[in-house]
């Protein structure tokens, strides 16, 4: 065998540590399309009803990126921040798109994160396939369990 004939990485590598990625999955969640979300709103009672389009339920983990920015104007006072969200990467993980939205189901270790709504703005992951990773933006002053 030649001096440097092989690869630099043992094909092994990405399956090896996806284990450990995923042990650090500690909240739930539910990503789904409300673009075909069968749902309406009732102002008397502030709830909704019908269903949702849910894509994916399971694990994730969720890390801000960035400080708050502001995007205020005199008619929308919105503070929002970055936010990277990370679920396992198997033949099953479905297709996600900007636009679709994340619910934080369980988050036992900091259930604060559950008082949002994520909306997925970018897809794209590294070529190290160990999780799906999705960059979301989140209106801090939004509270859907309100």
């Amino acid at each position: 065998m030649a001096l440097n004939s092989r690869p630099s990485i043992d094909p092994r590598w990405t399956t090896h540590n996806a284990g450990i990625v995923q042990s650090l999955m500690l909240a739930q969640i539910e990503i789904y399309d409300a673009e075909f979300s069968e749902r309406t709103y009732d102002a008397s009672t502030n709830t909704w009803a019908g269903e949702s389009v849910v894509l994916y339920t399971g694990k994730a983990r969720i890390q801000p990126l960035t400080g708050v920015s502001d995007a205020n104007s005199d008619y929308d006072p919105t503070v929002l921040q970055s936010v990277r969200v990370q679920i396992p990467l198997t033949v099953s993980t479905p297709d996600i798109r900007p636009s679709h939205r994340i619910k934080v189901t369980s988050a036992p270790e900091n259930p604060a994160l559950e008082d949002f709504v994520y909306i997925v703005m970018g897809v794209l992951n590294s070529s190290n396939a160990w999780e799906r990773t999705l960059m979301c933006k989140v209106d801090t002053e939004l509270n859907p369990n309100v």
